[in-house]
């Protein structure tokens, strides 16, 4: 008997749900749950979003191209530095960046870089050198870019002996975004992630990744001979 009436209570609470969503009006024909008025209605807000939406990005594309500073043009060079800071395994260290590039591409550079760590509180110490590549997608006087570098160092440590050249092969990834603060210099802020191979585990060093605080003075166009090599560059 329970679960008859169960079964009968299901049933009558299934049947009023689908006469709730179909009901019939006067001349005995299917109501729709949305009237023709409501989906036209949904239609126009959703064309004048969308309208909003493209003329937004119309907008702020054409700032961009008519804020784009110079320095970011092909045959331009800049010179960098800065200091970065991590920790990792409990261990503090300090990071000195200083770099070249030079830009192939509008927002493209490529250049060199060298590096050099130090633990906190620790005789040891490593030194690097590599080649990086940058991407600026907005460039206006607040830049953002992405970054990465193949880089190789050698360790220096008491707990290696002198003769043993401890080397390793890093691979970096950065994000970062600069401002422009004079007429040819520019700070950053950036994060760094490392990736290591070939570190000697006996050395006691802090591989985590890095908070980069640094500064960029741009030259502008090199010369002729930069122009030519941007050519090229394209042609190729």
């Amino acid at each position: 008997m329970k679960k008859l009436v169960t079964t009968v209570a299901l049933f009558a609470a299934f049947t009023l749900a689908v006469q709730a969503q179909s009901r019939s009006d006067s001349t005995s024909r299917q109501k729709p749950i949305l009237s023709e008025e409501t989906r036209q209605s949904i239609n126009q807000k959703s064309t004048q979003a969308t309208e909003k939406f493209e003329e937004a990005l119309d907008q702020s594309i054409s700032y961009q191209q008519r804020n784009q500073l110079s320095w970011f043009q092909p045959g331009n060079l800049f010179l960098g530095g800065g200091l970065g800071m991590g920790a990792a395994n409990g261990q503090a260290y300090v990071a000195l960046n200083t770099r070249v590039g030079y830009f192939f591409q509008p927002g493209f550079a490529a250049g060199l870089r060298f590096d050099t760590d130090r633990l906190v509180g620790n005789k040891y110490n490593s030194r690097q050198i590599g080649a990086f590549a940058r991407y600026y997608p907005f460039r206006t006087r607040i830049s953002s870019f992405l970054g990465a570098s193949l880089n190789s160092g050698r360790e220096f440590s008491d707990n290696l002996p002198p003769e043993t050249k401890a080397k390793y092969t890093r691979v970096g990834l950065e994000v970062g975004v600069m401002a422009w603060i004079l007429h040819r210099l520019g700070a950053e802020l950036s994060y760094e992630s490392n990736f290591y191979n070939k570190l000697d585990p006996t050395v006691s060093r802090g591989k985590g990744n890095r908070i980069k605080l640094g500064v960029n003075y741009y030259f502008g166009q090199v010369s002729n001979r930069g122009v030519k090599l941007t050519r090229y560059f394209r042609q190729v």
